[in-house]
């Protein structure tokens, strides 16, 4: 499986070798994928309240104890957990500074965060195909002053974006209402619905129907209110199963296969992680090409006011001198010069900068010209928009700390590019994914697994229980 993803990340690295690194250095665009994140392992990503048993599955999932238990808060690192011939662990400096890691993208976020990560090698099968990060336990919102000291949304924003997959542990002590829960959910987690799993943990703790249904009102209500959809995400119902925990008084059976569906899950990272390698080109081609298109727009309509301009002074210098020898007074010349130098530094330090402000100021101006056909066509103009709206913020940025004239033009041979890219190439490279696997395969296992789901009545009539269906 390994050679199977080091072929594709080769073939996606030459995409961006030619065109997309060289267009995102023009252009000022953020860098491109190293080679060493496009041939990283899967990554699987666990998040969840303090003592919601995130802990506790890793160290199911590994057959031996990896990760710190307990009810209260037992670890406030990012842990990194991959697979080693030698059991060894290592702190953050040394991880964000390893070139053959893919984490040196954590640097920005200041050393109190370099200080809260860990790796950890150990040799347990799983680990051969897939890397586990387990995060700090969220807690109720941490404030700035007295808080964790760094960017915690920022930091599970990152890990979420290079994760394969994602999973939020929730329990019945607290399902969903911590303050950093609610807050990563708005400001972390949006736009990854397609690899998120939601897991209400610890299933054996009740002991009748009637609480589990109000913990599980409880969840849906919170959900409801960050996840901004009308249909809640399938909610995995589970525990791990402890030696010596008293038995729950429900039947446990459905919980037990929600078990292994959530693992068949996991166990589908390796499939999960060409496929999100390919969408992650996508993204970062659209976005190139909107940046691309936008600045080099602007910038060729600056050039051309800049001529103007430039044209009409040396038109007025021609037909000054070609005045003063006609009329025999050359000895006005000297004057005549002076005021064209005087028009030229009004025009080149006051009239061409305010035209590149202008400029950059009215950037929507300059995207709605541009895609002026497909904003018109109403299956495309809420994407268009959408993406521009992630793209204006740092293509203004650049435009005004580099400056309209700093950008050379856009070719058209790498405008084609960019668009077969896009529209053909993109595409081919997805299909010859699903024809290489089997289009299920590559997609992964079914996101509806077989898993115990209960209805509730909405959350002010969460005691009222609906009878339950098996999903399948």
């Amino acid at each position: 499986m390994q050679h199977v993803t080091d072929d594709f990340a080769d073939k996606i690295r030459a995409y961006y070798g030619d065109p997309l690194d060289p267009l995102s250095q023009q252009f000022m665009f953020r860098r491109p994928p190293t080679i060493g994140e496009l041939r990283r392992p899967p990554q699987v990503l666990l998040l969840g309240n303090h003592s919601s048993g995130k802990s506790t599955f890793i160290n199911y999932l590994l057959g031996s104890e990896v990760q710190k238990t307990g009810v209260a808060p037992t670890d406030d690192s990012f842990t990194i957990i991959t697979w080693g011939a030698d059991r060894a662990d290592r702190d953050g400096p040394a991880v964000v500074s390893n070139p053959d890691l893919p984490y040196e993208g954590l640097r920005h976020f200041g050393d109190q965060l370099v200080s809260h990560i860990r790796l950890k090698q150990r040799q347990a099968d799983l680990l051969r195909t897939v890397t586990l990060i387990d995060s700090p336990g969220m807690i109720d919102e941490a404030k700035a002053e007295g808080g964790r000291g760094y960017d915690f949304p920022g930091a599970v924003r990152w890990f979420a974006e290079r994760a394969d997959l994602v999973i939020v542990f929730f329990d019945p002590d607290k399902p969903g209402t911590t303050g950093e829960t609610l807050q990563v959910f708005k400001e972390a987690l949006s736009g990854i619905d397609h690899k998120l799993l939601i897991v209400m943990n610890k299933m054996d703790q009740f002991q009748n129907l009637h609480d589990f249904a109000r913990a599980y009102g409880a969840l849906c209500w919170n959900l409801g209110k960050v996840t901004l959809r009308k249909d809640l995400p399938l909610i995995y119902n589970t525990f791990v199963p402890i030696a010596g925990k008293p038995a729950s008084k429900l039947p446990v059976d459905d919980f037990d296969e929600a078990r292994r569906g959530l693992v068949e899950e996991l166990r589908s990272a390796p499939t999960r992680r060409l496929d999100n390698l390919i969408t992650q080109m996508q993204t970062f081609t659209e976005r190139l090409r909107l940046h691309a298109f936008v600045i080099d727009g602007a910038a060729r309509k600056f050039r051309r006011i800049r001529t103007q301009w430039r044209c009409a002074l040396l038109g007025i210098l021609v037909a000054a001198s070609a005045a003063s020898v006609a009329t025999g007074m050359l000895i006005a010349l000297p004057g005549v010069l002076a005021v064209i130098m005087i028009l030229t530094l009004v025009v080149e330090l006051g009239i061409l900068p305010r035209e590149r402000k202008r400029l950059v100021a009215r950037f929507d101006d300059v995207f709605e010209r541009i895609y002026e056909r497909e904003l018109l066509m109403r299956d495309r103009d809420m994407d268009l928009r959408a993406l521009w709206s992630q793209v204006h913020p740092h293509a203004r940025e650049v435009a005004q700390k580099c400056g309209l004239q700093s950008f050379t033009r856009l070719s058209r041979s790498d405008r084609i590019k960019l668009n077969e890219l896009i529209e053909e190439e993109i595409p081919q490279l997805r299909s010859e994914l699903y024809g290489r696997f089997g289009s299920a395969e590559a997609r992964g296992p079914s996101p509806q697994p077989r898993v115990a789901e209960v209805r509730v009545a909405p959350a002010d009539r969460a005691d009222v229980l609906v009878p339950r269906r098996r999903a399948v």
